[in-house]
């Protein structure tokens, strides 16, 4: 069995009590032996990076680009060995994970491109001996909390807009996915960046996570995590003393909806790869399926004959889905399921156990899905279908909207009258027409609305360079 213990031993140095990283398609497979990070080795890691920020800060903004272009190259040349990783570790298919991959380095490069052309503005003055222009410059000390679900291009796209705006970071990943983020730092590392720009902590988030937003040296956080969690770092960073710049990815119940004037062959295919893919665990997934009534009984038919042929397994195999990432989120799947046999609803495909050493589960999928239920309004973050019928176009936004989130939303259809009221009425950051809930470009901004982020600053595009930035004004005179 492969091991990264030398990986781990590198990048990660807490000093706490001991975790195993374990594969979650076999439980018996332990990548490495961590060891997680106390309070006094997170404040040791904020205290690294404010020692760093002023050379980091003053190096030429072109030159910390062209540090973020080689770490791109370096990638790109090692993306098979990233891929495997992170199939090991998070469970995604390699295909998926290649493409993941594929997208980290190419963030490296986008962000990297940027630092050449980061800028301020020369604004006309109402008097003659004045000039009026804006410096761009960076905040300080950042902190990034990243999830274990896409444990490499959500801590690029933090990081390398970070980066390149001349901040420096500590930077948090979820304890299912450490190695991720090691390998990412040590890719940096080859690529020239200095020691103490980025600083990598891993521990349980109620110790090191509430440590390192709370901390006044921190002068933004980006946080990518459940809702819940996002709530309670917003009010710790409401409370201290210094006014802290905050952006918050959090939790989504996306629905697609399937118009009467559908290709219902590629709505089916849209409801499984947008549900089952990726194990379901992803913030952007498809987690309700919004049907008119004038053709349920046809996309059901359709629906049922393309979720047959998913295919489940280890993600080193030819699968389309791998395991679950661990046990407490499996036994949250199974806990719904269980939920929704009971509340009224009907399963009409799947909800069993896979046998083997992973933690397997077949892809789930229940109709009569009414909105006060549980399976309708909360977030699962599994591979759990819920089918609700709708009348009309009408009844079809106001389920859609019917919840707490608003990350992404989709609409199948035909008649262009039918998408455009949808994607003028929907309550959503991302809006797919035609396309799967899942699957972002890295030059367009994303963000979620309502209980699915702040709705401060985007991710992603240029937008997320500006959340790493200040803007000064400077009146000139003579």
């Amino acid at each position: 069995m492969k091991s990264y213990q030398g990986l781990a031993d590198k990048w990660i140095k807490g000093s706490g009590e001991e975790y195993l990283d374990i594969n979650p398609a076999d439980k018996d497979h332990v990548l490495a032996k961590i060891r997680l990070y106390t309070k006094d080795d997170v404040k040791e890691a904020i205290n690294k990076a404010v020692a760093k920020f002023d050379e980091w800060s003053r190096t030429p903004a072109p030159k910390r680009g062209s540090i973020l272009l080689k770490a791109g190259e370096l990638m790109e040349q090692e993306a098979q060995e990233f891929a495997l990783l992170m199939t090991l570790e998070e469970g995604k298919t390699l295909k998926d994970s290649m493409f993941e991959v594929t997208r980290s380095y190419n963030l490296l490069k986008f962000y990297g491109a940027l630092g050449f052309k980061i800028s301020g503005k020369t604004l006309p003055s109402a008097d003659p001996n004045t000039r009026i222009f804006t410096v761009k410059e960076p905040l300080g000390v950042v902190a990034l909390i990243t999830p274990w679900n896409f444990p490499l291009s959500i801590p690029v796209w933090k990081l390398a807009p970070a980066l390149a705006a001349g901040n420096t970071a500590v930077i948090k990943p979820a304890t299912k996915t450490p190695l991720m983020v090691a390998k990412l730092v040590e890719v940096l590392s080859k690529a020239g960046l200095p020691e103490g720009v980025v600083n990598l902590v891993v521990g349980k988030g109620s110790e090191v996570g509430d440590t390192i937003v709370s901390d006044d040296n921190i002068a933004a956080v980006s946080f990518t995590g459940s809702t819940e969690v996002g709530k309670r770092i917003y009010k710790l960073v409401g409370n201290k003393n210094r006014m802290t710049r905050i952006q918050l990815e959090l939790g989504g119940k996306n629905a697609l909806y399937v118009d009467k004037s559908a290709d219902l062959t590629l709505a089916a295919e849209l409801a499984v790869r947008g549900g089952f893919g990726l194990t379901g665990q992803s913030c952007t997934a498809t987690s309700r399926l919004i049907i008119h009534k004038d053709v349920y009984t046809q996309f059901k038919q359709r629906l049922l004959e393309r979720v047959k042929k998913w295919r489940v397994g280890p993600g080193t195999e030819d699968v389309d889905m791998g395991p679950v990432v661990d046990e407490g989120q499996f036994k949250k799947d199974l806990e719904y399921i269980e939920y929704g046999k009971n509340a009224g609803a009907k399963l009409i495909y799947g909800g069993n156990i896979i046998p083997g050493k992973g933690y397997f589960l077949e892809p789930t999928i229940f109709e009569g899905v009414t909105s006060h239920m549980r399976l309708f309004k909360e977030e699962i973050f599994g591979p759990v279908l819920s089918v609700t019928e709708a009348k009309d176009l009408d009844e079809a936004i106001r389920l859609v909207n019917a919840v707490d989130y608003g990350h992404t939303a989709g609409i199948v259809a035909s008649d262009i009258k039918a998408i455009n009221e949808f994607v003028s009425r929907v309550e959503a950051g991302v809006i797919k027409v035609n396309k799967p809930t899942v699957g972002l470009e890295l030059q367009a901004p994303f963000g979620g609305f309502k209980n699915s982020g702040a709705t401060t600053w985007k991710e992603m595009g240029e937008d997320a360079l500006e959340f790493y930035l200040k803007e000064k004004t400077v009146y000139e005179g003579w």
